[in-house]
């Protein structure tokens, strides 16, 4: 990345985490994000995110993977690879092999 072209702090969506208090609902997180004024896209992956209670930010940020690859934020082809050893048990698929 070239110098000077990151996102601003202010508009990522890990800019509200450590302003809300905690435990705190994703829609709570969602509605902490608006008032905030933070873009359109940071509220909308903030709404991709498990619909639970978090504890703590850190807890919201180890979602932040995994909703980047539903949501597709960040513009990469990710091909989310899902479970594989519980879905090839589960429809009868032949086991996998390592080379």
């Amino acid at each position: 990345m070239a110098k000077g072209m990151g996102e601003p702090p202010e508009q990522s969506p890990a800019a509200i985490l450590f302003e809300v208090e905690y435990p705190i609902s994703r829609d709570d997180l969602v509605t902490a994000a608006a008032e905030a004024g933070a873009p359109v896209d940071a509220i909308n992956f903030l709404r991709s995110l498990p619909d639970r209670i978090y504890q703590s930010p850190y807890e919201v940020q180890r979602e932040f993977a995994e909703a980047d690859a539903r949501f597709g934020m960040f513009g990469r082809d990710v091909r989310h690879r899902g479970n594989l050893g519980r879905d090839a048990m589960e429809t009868g698929a032949a086991p996998t092999k390592h080379p």
